[in-house]
């Protein structure tokens, strides 16, 4: 017993001394980074000890940009559970022949990258190909006249944009509405091409022909133009209009969020249904307070919780995180999913995992667009160690984390040789904000976990991420070593 007090001693006495060491080697660090004027916040944890080894800042409440997903992400599978699947359902009355389509908020219906399309001139092929079973399952059940197609989006509420985005990007795909029942990431792709006079805007897709497209375009080829295409939108509105100049053809689609994508899936499948000889009527969009017909459940489609955290952080497409902050609202209050009650929950999660006050934390949105997001490096490192990744919850999170050469972390550690330790990670940036935070996986300890934050950069992040990169790999270095 004596000896093992000894032996316990002795490794505790080499990892305060490790921290210690670790501890000034990042000060040097951050106190030498060109940080463009910002101020950095950062916190490294040992989950094998709990120890925290590097904390600098780390009680300073950050604007964290898209590290906002992992708290959106965690909160989701707290809530949600790790086997939690959206489910997307398609219901029938055969009375008043009305087709009801019931929306759970997934993100993922009609999205291009998973349906794999990798040539965009056979993206639309790819969405017909995907509604496939829907339109199977229509017809099978004896279903050759629909008088009205109804879109049931009420598992979200129809506040589709976060009121703290920036009002002149909520055209962008990044700010796409967010709705109970979303298609194609809520985005249409135009392939503009030059022609004379006016540009030819290609093949739109999804295919939306109910939508007349305005086109004032210029086509000038001269050496003093530019390509400026953009497409104007009037807010709760699919009047388009494409203007500017196309000097030479898209081969990447510009994207442009539409207004209500609930009903813009609706008009898509009655069009494909019409196409495969179903009489659809109307389309129409459920009232808030309209009851629930009795009806039957002829298709369900599926997606595993899993799957979106992938696209929400290995990606960081806000949309999913969005879809994710909306759904455990639904899930917390039995009731239409708002971003405020999401916000809510995620507060709550951190508060009970961690057994701290849901005040120590201020989310807003799920994805981290907004600036009203604010959260500490120490409460975010915390977070993440309450997650075990051996364990399902926690290892689903760590595998919908980026690592280098894949996702949002594709450019980054390229000069770093890992040895076998891999780094799964969420890089964030908005306009003087730069974010990374997650875990350094080891053979044969337990994990890593760091947050490392900037904020108020005036200029370039590329000190700011040549900074976080060195903080990472000084803690490998340090950690390896004992």
């Amino acid at each position: 017993m004596h000896v093992a007090r000894i032996a316990l001693f002795f490794l505790c006495f080499i990892a305060q001394v490790a921290a210690a060491s670790l501890q000034s080697t990042v000060e040097k660090i951050v106190h030498s980074a060109k940080l463009g004027g910002g101020t950095a916040s950062v916190c490294l944890i040992d989950t094998q000890t709990g120890e925290i080894l590097v904390d600098i800042n780390s009680s300073k409440q950050m604007i964290p940009a898209s590290n906002q997903k992992l708290l959106t992400s965690g909160a989701a599978l707290h809530i949600l559970g790790p086997e939690f699947q959206f489910e997307t359902k398609v219901l029938w009355n055969e009375h008043t022949q009305t087709l009801t389509i019931i929306g759970d908020g997934d993100p993922t219906i009609g999205d291009p990258s998973l349906l794999g399309v990798k040539d965009w001139t056979t993206e639309n092929q790819a969405l017909k190909m995907e509604l496939a079973p829907w339109i199977a399952a229509i017809k099978n059940a004896g279903i050759e006249t629909i008088k009205m197609l109804v879109v049931d989006d009420r598992i979200f509420d129809q506040s589709f944009v976060h009121p703290s985005w920036p009002a002149d990007q909520i055209n962008n795909w990044y700010c796409a509405q967010v709705s109970g029942l979303n298609y194609h990431l809520n985005v249409v792709h135009f392939f503009p091409s030059p022609r004379t006079k006016t540009a030819n805007l290609g093949e739109i897709s999804p295919k939306m022909p109910w939508i007349n497209f305005g086109n004032k375009t210029t086509s000038n080829q001269g050496k003093k133009h530019s390509s400026s295409f953009w497409v104007a939108r009037p807010p709760n509105s699919n009047n388009m209009t494409a203007r500017g100049n196309v000097k030479g053809k898209h081969s990447e689609p510009v994207k442009v969020a539409f207004h209500n994508p609930a009903v813009v899936f609706g008009e898509i499948l009655a069009r494909e249904l019409r196409s495969n000889n179903v009489q659809v009527a109307t389309v129409e969009q459920i009232s808030q307070e309209a009851p629930q017909e009795k009806s039957v459940l002829i298709f369900t489609h599926r997606t595993p919780l899993a799957i979106a955290l992938k696209r929400s952080n290995t990606d960081s497409h806000n949309l999913y995180a969005e879809a994710l902050l909306k759904r455990i609202a639904a899930a917390s209050t039995n009731r239409s999913g708002t971003f405020s009650d999401g916000a809510k929950a995620v507060a709550r999660s951190v508060a009970q995992r961690l057994g701290i006050n849901p005040a120590s934390l201020s989310p807003a949105d799920g994805s981290g667009m907004s600036r009203n997001n604010k959260v500490s490096t120490n409460i975010l490192s915390k977070w993440l160690s309450s997650f075990d990744t051996e364990d399902p919850a926690g290892a689903v999170l760590l595998d919908s984390l980026a690592t280098p050469r894949t996702g949002t972390l594709k450019n980054r550690f390229k000069n770093i040789d890992l040895k076998g330790i891999t780094i799964h990670a969420k890089s964030g940036y908005i306009r003087g904000v730069f974010s990374l935070s997650g875990y350094v996986i080891f053979e044969t300890r337990a994990p890593l976990v760091f947050s490392i934050i900037v904020n108020d950069i005036k200029g370039t992040v590329k000190g700011a991420k040549t900074m976080q990169e060195r903080i990472v790999f000084a803690a490998i270095t340090e950690l390896s070593n004992h």
